[in-house]
């Protein structure tokens, strides 16, 4: 190696200098650093901007917060009106035999009115999966209303290209789905599944529990 010039002896150095410097240096966490700026850049920018004509500063975000609890609520209601169906009590039944679709799609909005968006969201999937219209209405606005916009635009072209188009739900006259919720919730339990991992899922309790409960 006697034969580098000086300015080949001087360049190895410098990288030798920056590998060093560098040793430490984490892509991931520098491209999610940046993200981050970028958002909260977004967000600042967003805020002292000169507001249009006859739309006040902040309306942007005003809007999206009021379509978040406009979709909460619907998807309040469409889970109520499900439970509320007489077919909910045969459906459960049967789910606590075989994970039926239907059946999934009922468990699910159990699940939801009894505070657990998540596990709900999983036997929504296991629904949608297989081509259950309402399951997908009910993913379009569970991940509107978790602020997750490119999963809910997957699941709302879903929907659109669903045949049949899904009718909405009506509760007027139906019953007491929140009391009928009361009445099983002891018969859901959380497990780990070694196929699905962490779900919600009917114990031994649920059959009797469906069976005093009776229709909504």
């Amino acid at each position: 190696m006697n034969d580098l010039t000086p300015l080949d002896r001087a360049l190895q150095q410098r990288r030798r200098d920056m590998d060093t410097a560098f040793a430490d240096y984490d892509p991931a966490a520098a491209t999610r650093r940046l993200a981050d700026r970028i958002v909260q850049e977004e967000l600042v920018a967003a805020l002292v901007r000169p507001a249009g004509i006859g739309r006040p500063r902040g309306a942007g975000f005003t809007d999206a917060h009021a379509a978040q609890n406009a979709a909460a609520a619907e998807l309040e209601q469409f889970c109520q009106a499900i439970v509320a169906r007489p077919t909910t009590g045969p459906l459960l039944g049967d789910f606590v035999q075989r994970r039926i679709p239907a059946g999934a799609l009922v468990f699910g909005c159990l699940l939801y009115l009894t505070g657990r968006p998540a596990p709900a969201a999983f036997w929504w999937r296991y629904a949608a999966g297989a081509d259950t219209v309402e399951a997908m209405r009910l993913l379009t606005l569970h991940h509107r209303v978790e602020g997750e916009p490119e999963d809910a635009h997957h699941w709302a072209g879903r929907l659109h290209a669903a045949t049949p188009a899904p009718v909405p739900a009506e509760i007027e006259g139906a019953g007491d789905p929140q009391a009928y919720v009361a009445r099983v919730e002891p018969g859901i339990e959380e497990v780990d599944d070694p196929d699905l991992g962490e779900i919600c899922r009917p114990n031994d309790r649920f059959p009797c529990l469906l069976a005093a409960a009776g229709h909504v």
